[in-house]
């Protein structure tokens, strides 16, 4: 009797998922109930492309749909005729990379300052003392670890450390290039890398927390958390080829 029993087991097992598949068919088959909408899915990795089929018609007027769009937010620095705004005025390097001791680029101009120079002299590497100072990680400094930000050569070796500053200044622009400084108004941002691999950050000679460097900039239209402020020409091509904006 033992063995019946055990084909008696087998053929409900197999009846009951031949049930199963026969409920899941149906359930696959059955068309989706009026106002409900599919699990949309994306398409090309691009959120823009997401499609949200609806099976309910809206009987709003136009002017009812456009009444219940909800305001843009509000940027995070108003740049109003005649508001102040923040500049950066010039960047100190101290035995940062390609820089031996104390060396002052700058001033900048308030609306558009152009820097080149010869391959090798040390462009980029004014961009990864901004990138430094604004707490960008050492690999995306072009560099392994911070201890190599520290600057070495024949002349220069063993050096504790490396420190970059990015002075800035509230203006209000006046005619053409011309400006008021808004008395006060200075304070430099400073970040130093040491032989161990660690940092510290400063505001003007205190030292701070890199989220007390963050609220300042954050204060003063800077958002260190959704970086719009610093493009690098290695995301220039991803930015404009993006499949994304060909929806827009």
């Amino acid at each position: 009797m033992a063995p019946l029993a055990k084909q008696s087991t087998a053929k409900r097992a197999r009846g009951n998922q031949a049930n199963v598949d026969v409920n899941e068919q149906q359930e696959a088959e059955m068309p989706l109930a009026p106002g409900t909408a599919e699990e949309p899915s994306p398409e090309g990795g691009c959120l823009l492309s997401l499609k949200i089929k609806i099976f309910m018609e809206d009987t709003r007027s136009v002017e009812e749909i456009l009444a219940s769009i909800p305001p843009p937010p509000l940027p995070a620095m108003m740049n109003e005729r005649g508001a102040p705004r923040l500049m950066i005025t010039h960047i100190v390097n101290e035995n940062f990379k390609s820089y031996a001791g104390r060396q002052i680029l700058g001033p900048f101009h308030n609306r558009f300052s152009c820097i080149i120079g010869p391959h090798g002299s040390g462009k980029s590497n004014i961009i990864d003392s901004m990138l430094f100072v604004f707490g960008y990680r050492a690999q995306k400094i072009r560099s392994k670890k911070l201890s190599v930000l520290i600057h070495s050569s024949e002349t220069h070796q063993n050096l504790a450390s490396c420190t970059v500053e990015v002075h800035f200044q509230k203006i209000v622009d006046k005619d053409e290039d011309d400006y008021d400084v808004l008395p006060g108004s200075q304070f430099h941002v400073a970040r130093s890398a040491y032989r161990d691999g660690s940092s510290s950050y400063n505001i003007s000679g205190c030292r701070k927390s890199f989220k007390e460097v963050g609220a300042l900039l954050r204060s003063h239209g800077i958002d260190l958390d959704h970086n719009r402020f610093l493009i690098l020409q290695v995301s220039v091509p991803f930015i404009a080829d993006a499949e994304c904006f060909s929806n827009i």
